[in-house]
């Protein structure tokens, strides 16, 4: 008489239960390579958009340098302006001043002309004066 194999029942199912936990295990390997596949994945656009923020950034720095460099420049050309305008007002007034004391001057010229005619046609009125009015001066002293 044989003696059965006690565990040749069981040998189907040990080997569903091995075939189960090697498809379990590749499986498990297979989510495990996945999930590093794409935190790897993760980190290089991670690493991409950190890259384009930092350029992004200083383009920005940039951009505010240089705005801030027109600003300073545009300070100055509106002190320059400004001091431009303060002197052209000063020319004017000065101009105006000028204009004021030329004609107060040809003003006092004109009284002064006046006054001496009246005074030669008060002299040529008077016989002694216009006696010597009619009296010819030397060549070498001029007239005025």
């Amino acid at each position: 008489m044989l003696i059965p194999d006690p565990l040749r029942p069981y040998v189907g199912l040990i080997r569903v239960g091995l075939w189960v936990a090697a498809v379990g295990a590749v499986l498990l390997m297979g989510a495990r390579l996945g999930s590093d596949y794409r935190a790897k994945k993760d980190q290089a656009q991670i690493a991409a958009a950190e890259k384009q923020r930092d350029q992004a950034q200083a383009t920005a720095d940039e951009n505010l340098r240089a705005a801030n460099a027109c600003g300073q420049l545009l300070q100055e050309v509106n002190r320059q302006t400004q001091l431009a305008i303060d002197e052209a007002a000063r020319q004017q007034q000065a101009a105006k001043e000028a204009a004021r004391l030329a004609e107060t001057a040809a003003a006092q010229s004109q009284r002064r002309a006046t006054q001496a005619e009246q005074a030669l046609q008060a002299a040529k009125t008077q016989p002694g004066c216009r006696q010597q009015l009619e009296q010819n001066l030397c060549d070498a002293i001029p007239l005025l």
